[in-house]
This record gives C-alpha cells, structure tokens and sequence, in this order.
C-alpha cells in the first residue's frame, strides 16, 4: 500500500478506495478525464492508462515493485502522462481496453496497463509487468523506454495502428444483425457441452487450464434445464459443484463466503478475495437447489452467507460493499489460514480437525492450513450428505470460537464504495432466499437495500447512476446498473406487491429504451451521451455478473408474460438473440445466464394471476409462497389486490376483466389460452401441473 507519509498526487481527491491507494506513490497520476487528455495532445505524450481495482493482489505486487519506485516514476513522470482508472466505477471504459488487448493477441486480466495516443486510441497494452525480466516478461521499465522511442521516432506508424485499431473495435461493435433467431436445440447442445468438460473428480468445469472460478449462472442453467427436461445430469453437476465449493477451501469455512477462484482443480487453494457479485449469485444457486432437493445443506450455506454478508459487507448508509481483499499484512491469505499449534491451541476436538483436514504441514506456504473437505472419491448427490446428530452443532461451535480469534488478526481492506448492479445482485440474492424459507427477514434487507439504492442512486427521470461512496454518487449507470435495477423492481413487485416497484422499473427501462438500444438490437453497454468513450460497446457474455442484455431479456420475458406492451417485448428478445447467435451456437458456455432466459422464451407458456379483496397479510404471503416454491423457472405469476389489478390493467393485458370473485380468484394461462377461474388453490395446483 502507498506511503501515507510521502506527498500526494492528484488522486487523493477522488472517492473510489483503488484510486486513493494510490494517491501518495510518487507517479504523477491522474484521474480519468479531461485534464490529463489536455496535456498529452499539448505535450505530445503517449497515455499510460493503468486499469485495476482494490482488491487485485497483482495490482498491489505491481504497486509496490513498480509504482512505489522512484526511479519508475521519475521515468513516468518525464515521459508520459499517467491516468489510474477503477475498472469497478468504469467498467465501460476497462471493456473498451481490454478488447483492444484481446485484438492484440494477448490474454486479459488486471492490472490492465494500456498505451494510448492522445486521442484515446490503444497503441500496446499488457496486464503485470515485472520490475525485472522474468516469467517470460519485459521489465516495465524496458516497456517504457521502448515505447517511449517507438513515439519519438516512429510515431506515424503507432498513430496509424492505434486509428486501425480502433476501427477494427467499432466495426466489432456494430456488426448486422442476421435476423435468426436460434433453434431450441442449442439449448441441448448447450447442456452437452457441460457433460463434457465436466470434471467427476472434484466437480465443477474444466474449462480453464490452472483455475476454477465458480460457475454459479452456469449451475443455476443447469438447474432450469433440470427442472423443464428432467434430466437428472443436470441436477447432479449442480448438485456436486455446489457440494464441492462450500467444502473446498475456496470457501471461507470459519466466517461463511466464498473466494474469487481456485488456482487448482479440487478447489482447495483460493484466490484469497471475496467479490460481492460472487456470493450474491453463488446465494441465488443454493436457493434453486434447496428449492428442488429439500436438502438442508444448502439452506445452512445460504444462512450462514447471509450471515457473513450482514457481518462484514452491510454498511451503515444501507448498501453492501463491494469486496474484501485477499491481502492482509502486505500476504495473501494471511488472515484466514492457520497452524495446527495455533488451532489446536482453541480446538481440542479431533474429529472436528480431521474434518477440516488440519496437519502440522499444512497446505499452503509457511505450514499454514487452508480449512476444507476432503471430498474426492464421494458423490454427495447420489450418495447423500450425511452428519452425526450432534456434529453440526459441535462445528457450530468451534465456528464461532474461531471467528472470535479471527477477529483480532489484521483484515483485509474492504472496499466500501457501493455499486448498483453488484447491490441488485445481492437483492435478487435476498429475494430468491426469501421465496424458498418464507423468512421475512431476508425480505426486509432487500427492500432496505433498494431503497437505498432507488434514493441515492436513482434520478427523477428514471436515469441510474453506477456509484456511492462517501456521500458522493457519480458515474452513469452501465446497461447492466440499469438492466439489474428494473429486474430488481419487478421481483419486489412479484414478491412484495406495490404499484410503486413496477412504476420504477419501467420509468427506468423507458429511459434504457431511449438512451441505451443499439439499431442491431441489443443494448449498449454505456449511455449515448458518454463522451469519453472511443467507442460504444455491445456486450451479451455472462463474465463476472450477468451480462446486462442477459438480464433484460429475464425482465422481458417476466413482462411479455404478463402481456405489457401486446408481445412486442418478444419480438424485442428475438432480436437480441438472433444479434448474439454466432456466440450462442459457438461458445454458448460463456452466455449462460442468456441461455437461461431463451430456455424460458422457448418454453411452452403458463402464467398465475391471483387477485384478492380484504385479505390478511398472512394470507397473501402464503400463496406468494406456494407460488414460489412450484419447481418451474418458466412460469410466471403475480398476486394482486382488486384495486391493484384496475390500475395496471390497462398496461398488462393478463389482468384485464379479473376480479377476486368471493375474495381470492386463481388465473391459470398456459399455451396462449386461459382456463375457467378457480376459487381455491388446490384445483389451481392441479391445473398448474398439468
């Protein structure tokens, strides 16, 4: 980390952790914007835009061999103009470089140090570069200088490959739009190609040479698919998968949540970092797994992560924080490792230490223990999971004695600045736990957090910003800020009821409509008047998070069930499919959560519209939860009040001409026909599982 001791630069006026980590290195850095634009073209330098954010362990090794350096700076300073940029408050502007870098043949990742002109343009980019050469690297001082002489004496030939360049991304970005919309059958194919690159010895995917990262929206597919084509495969990769991170090492086994990755195959060894959006999707996974096997393994991680994001993530002001770092005390994974003398010392339990695999040797550097399961050889679905009577209570315990001890160790920097989409990520965490235990308390924490979200975060007319940090918001909303928000405002409709959620989440996808949609479909990633940008990008891969079209194409299919805008909302969806069907068909593992939404596009269709006069609050919540707990990710219902049912009916064409008929009426719709309205829940079920 910066010396705080040392003069600061232009940095330490900004709110994002990342940037004021380094604001005392003695690089001249510069936030991203106009000023540092204004003195490359006025001095005629090359940009240094150095991408990352606050809890990337190579970030901090490349801080501190290179950026901490004297004589590194002193070269940075004379030669270039120097801009710090936190992928997590632009992550428009990290999408644009590292495509630029993908285009240049190398394989992405941060810190992302990129090259440009004055005008923006990429010229060479790279992730980590050594102090030294070394891993098969120039030393980023050598980078420098060549850079640095390719400019002063070939600087026509680098502004003439940077402009190339950029031609070759927007054309990328604005590809025709075919107009066909893909078969069914991708979906099988899709689901083949998981069975193929499955691993059955430690589960999850091989779909990465060294790492495992978890696949949660990949799981939560495979669960749909499971649930529509009974196909226990499915079942049993998610179930196994599931099984395997919450035993693995990757999870935090002492305090709850799960890690960024493994850097092995069995799980065991993590990237020490705890990213919101992992945990929130990881949450969401369980549910549907609890939801479909009644297996109180699940329901204990998903407790036990809420419990964990409550503890450590929830702020004061009412949002989640962003991440946890994997560093503490300049070491990764210092606070969550431990000696056998160390845990013996608090635990004299030795099946508890077995369980957890504790030696003298240890697993990790120094002698250390990574906590974990040993599960190789097992197949929990098909053979069960199974603990003593008192076991769990005795781990329960030991737990607690050793999150007691954990506390007093340095932690990792948490990085605080609260982010739209990762926060309505969390909500949809909350909500999906909410449907499967009917505890009101996870409901309530959703709401808290959209309410703070919809009061700092959301505009009057409807326009999304992307950060809160320090009392300050800033930054337009992504696609996906928006995207995540209006699906957000529809399951707290679904789930809550209120007028007022639905009336938000289509004031603020009438503004993604005017200000986002692209003319080949789909929508852009960043907001038309984004002027920073060199180009606007179209992104349909499900990364780190959903991707945004992903996510509004689960909003559309929600709508068109309930028959806003007369089915033009499935023409809208056809298009964003057809746009991304050479991904879909060729490397349909990366798109999951899109898959997911046109598994339910082309399922046959059924909807629930319950409506209701003087009822209690226990009697509403009852059949929202019955509804929710129906093992079918393709049927859409909503439960309304007679008054609620008169004011939307004439924007949701599903309710009009309902009416609660002696109190509660039940509305079964299934293959573009509705049945005979039923006054009792029993011969709906029925007429649901036909």
């Amino acid at each position: 980390m910066a010396n705080l001791s040392k003069k600061p630069n232009r940095l330490v006026h900004e709110k994002s952790p990342y940037l004021l980590q380094h604001a005392h290195n003695p690089v001249d850095w510069f936030p991203w914007g106009p000023e540092a634009f204004e003195k490359a073209e006025k001095e005629d330098k090359v940009i240094l835009l150095s991408i990352g954010y606050s809890t990337c362990h190579w970030c901090h090794v490349m801080e501190r061999e290179s950026f901490e350096d004297e004589s590194t700076a002193e070269v940075l300073n004379r030669d270039f103009v120097c801009i710090k940029l936190d992928r997590e408050e632009r992550p428009d502007i990290d999408k644009i470089y590292m495509d630029a870098l993908h285009a240049m043949g190398t394989q992405g990742g941060w810190p992302l140090n990129m090259f440009l002109t004055p005008e923006k343009e990429p010229i060479l980019g790279g992730t980590y570069f050594p102090p030294e050469n070394k891993y098969g690297k120039r030393s980023f001082k050598e980078v420098l200088k060549l850079i640095n002489q390719a400019w002063t004496h070939q600087k026509g030939e680098l502004l003439q490959a940077a402009k190339d360049l950029t031609i070759y991304l927007k054309e990328n970005e604005t590809r025709t739009n075919a107009g066909q919309v893909p078969e069914k059958q991708i979906l099988t194919q899709n689901f083949n190609r998981y069975i193929q690159v499955y691993d059955k010895d430690y589960f999850g995917f091989k779909t990465n040479s060294v790492n495992k990262f978890p696949p949660s929206m990949a799981l939560s597919f495979l669960l749909d698919y499971y649930m529509i084509e009974k196909d226990n495969r499915a079942l049993e990769m998610a179930f196994n998968t599931s099984y395997a991170m919450k035993s693995g090492g990757i999870y935090d086994q002492v305090g709850g949540g799960i890690c960024r990755y493994a850097t092995d195959h069995e799980w065991l060894v993590p990237h020490f970092e705890k990213m919101l959006y992992d945990n929130s999707l990881f949450v969401e996974t369980l549910a549907k797994l609890y939801l479909i096997t009644n297996e109180t393994f699940f329901l204990e991680t998903i407790q036990e992560i809420i419990s964990y994001i409550e503890r450590d993530m929830h702020l004061n002001v009412g949002g989640i924080a962003s991440a946890e770092d994997a560093d503490s005390e300049g070491e990764e994974g210092k606070f969550y490792v431990w000696t056998e003398s160390e845990i013996k010392s608090l635990v004299s339990d030795e099946e508890i230490l077995n369980f957890w695999n504790v030696t003298e040797e240890g697993n990790f550097e120094h002698n250390q223990n990574i906590l974990h399961v040993y599960f190789k050889g097992k197949n929990p679905f098909l053979d069960g999971i199974q603990f003593k009577n008192d076991f769990k209570e005795r781990i329960q315990k030991t737990k607690n004695i050793l999150l007691e001890r954990r506390d007093t160790r340095i932690r990792p920097l948490r990085d605080d600045k609260i982010l739209t989409s990762w926060n309505c990520l969390w909500i949809r965490a909350l909500l999906a736990s909410y449907e499967v235990t009917g505890e009101t308390e996870y409901l309530n924490q959703a709401k808290e957090i959209y309410q703070f979200i919809h009061t700092h975060l959301v505009k009057e007319d409807g326009s999304v910003l992307r950060r809160f940090r320090d009392g300050e918001t800033k930054y337009f909303g992504t696609l996906s800020d928006y995207s995540e928000l209006i699906w957000v405002c529809l399951r707290l409709f679904q789930l809550d009821g209120g007028i007022h959620y639905f009336d938000a989440g289509i004031q603020i996808w009438e503004y993604l409509e005017n200000h986002f949609l692209s003319d080949v479909g789909p929508y852009y990633e960043s907001y038309e008047g984004n002027e920073d940008l060199i180009v606007r990008t179209i992104e349909g891969y499900d990364g780190v998070e959903p991707s945004g079209n992903s996510t509004i194409l689960h909003c559309f299919y929600f709508l068109n069930s309930l028959g806003f805008l007369n089915g033009k909302l499935e023409t809208k969806a056809n298009s964003i499919f057809s746009y991304f069907l050479p991904e879909l068909t060729q490397n349909s593992l990366s798109y999951p959560s899109m898959l997911s939404a046109f598994q339910k596009f082309q399922t046959p269709s059924k909807e629930v519209l319950v409506v209701y006069r003087n009822q209690s609050e226990d009697i509403v919540k009852n059949i929202r939860m019955k509804l929710s707990q129906i093992k079918d990710p393709a049927l859409v219902w909503c439960v309304l009040s007679e008054e609620e049912c008169r004011s939307l009916e004439n924007r949701l064409g599903l309710l009009q001409g309902r009416d609660a008929g002696n109190g509660i009426r039940y509305y079964v719709c299934q293959n573009f026909h509705c049945e005979l309205p039923k006054d009792n829940w029993e011969e709906t079920l029925q007429l649901i599982s036909q």
